[in-house]
């Protein structure tokens, strides 16, 4: 999800026509669910409800904290004043391996589970390399049809895996927020978000237009469940989750035993997010163990034919004016050429830094008004000094 969801007003009295017209066949979740949405959708855990979990480990890999650092403690503490005005609840610094900084804001416990979001999009995109090297999936130039016999003799079947993790499958983008019937409100609020997704007509050429869309990415967990014969959580769980020694998380179904979200919707700690940073920084290593082929993840953050500003199902340049085709998120380019970064709704951040061996986690409801340059570029121009 990138946008805010139904006024619960509005929607009452839409809900009340889609009842009386449509019967018993209504989907009453598609109907409920907006009405109790919380206020706080990325830290209110506890209403994210059927769910399946993902299995870490019983104790988790504690981050190595730093006695010192050669960031300057102005450059910090900038960092650390933009996230708290910004509504943020964890800002975490990882420099060298070693954490420099952690903090909490509105008595948010460091093992607080808080909602990814988008987030989510690029483990699903590591995910599909991990199904590559185990011989799951050939190659991200296969087209949809060889998993989803439902679009054999379709033109949707055309589209590839590298049109989904691209954001170019020409697959119409009904992403409005304010009528129930719109096709994001159905995939992320109702009872079927595979049959809502495989629903979703062409509009487009694939490969032909850049269009970012959650319709890509739940397609894309469904061909990876097909591939692999495993539920998203428990593919995420053993290939990514455990290697990474992350603390048990959880993914949110769209009906009890149904499908998970992979567009938006899995739950985790800030540590986790810090931990999965360190995993990237070192091109897919934990340890001395390779989780996520290194290749792959070179791949990943290539511009993609048509954005320069993404890569595989992941932000690899800072949104700045000079790219019209993306929302605007920062007022200046990162000083670090080399920067990338996973993105979530209402700005969940790990940003990644090879060059300065940078990882910074930024968790936190809807902020005022963010800028994607600050926090990142406070810190590399200090270590620049």
């Amino acid at each position: 999800m990138a946008k805010s969801l139904l006024k619960p007003r509005s929607l009452i009295l839409f809900s009340l026509v889609l009842v009386g017209a449509a019967g018993a066949s209504v989907d009453w979740r598609l109907l409920s669910r907006p009405l109790t949405y919380p206020p706080n959708p990325i830290t209110a855990a506890d209403w994210y409800r059927p769910r399946q979990t993902v299995a870490g480990v019983a104790r988790p890999q504690p981050l190595n904290k730093a006695s010192g650092t050669e960031i300057p403690a102005d450059a910090l503490q900038t960092a650390l004043d933009f996230a708290e005005a910004q509504n943020s609840v964890a800002l975490l610094v990882i420099h060298r391996d070693e954490l420099v900084l952690e903090q909490y804001w509105q008595d948010h416990p460091p093992h607080g589970l808080v909602n990814s979001m988008s987030m989510v999009k690029s483990l699903l995109a590591l995910l599909i390399g991990i199904a590559i090297e185990e011989g799951h999936i050939q190659s991200i130039a296969e087209p949809v049809r060889t998993y989803l016999p439902e679009w054999a003799g379709d033109p949707r079947g055309d589209i590839t895996l590298a049109d989904l993790l691209y954001m170019q499958s020409g697959l119409e983008n009904d992403d409005h927020i304010d009528t129930i019937g719109s096709d994001l409100v159905q995939l992320y609020m109702g009872s079927n978000a595979n049959k809502t997704t495989l629903g979703i007509p062409l509009e487009d050429d694939p490969g032909e237009v850049y269009s970012y869309s959650n319709f890509n990415s739940q397609l894309l967990s469904l061909v990876l469940e097909r591939a692999t014969g495993e539920s998203f959580a428990a593919y995420l769980s053993t290939r990514l989750w455990q290697p990474l020694q992350n603390s048990d998380g959880f993914v949110w179904l769209d009906r009890p035993n149904g499908h998970a979200k992979p567009f938006c919707c899995f739950f985790a700690t800030p540590r986790d997010w810090a931990r999965v940073g360190q995993m990237l920084i070192h091109e897919g290593k934990v340890g001395d163990k390779q989780v996520v082929p290194a290749e792959w993840i070179q791949k990943m953050v290539k511009p993609s034919p048509l954005e320069p500003t993404f890569g595989l199902h992941i932000w690899i340049k800072a949104r700045t004016d000079e790219y019209p085709q993306v929302n605007r998120g920062s007022s200046a380019a990162f000083i670090a050429d080399d920067t990338f970064y996973l993105d979530g709704y209402h700005h969940q951040r790990v940003y990644i830094i090879p060059s300065h061996d940078l990882v910074i986690v930024r968790i936190g409801e809807e902020p005022s008004a963010w800028d994607d340059s600050v926090i990142p570029n406070a810190l590399v121009a200090g270590l620049r000094r």
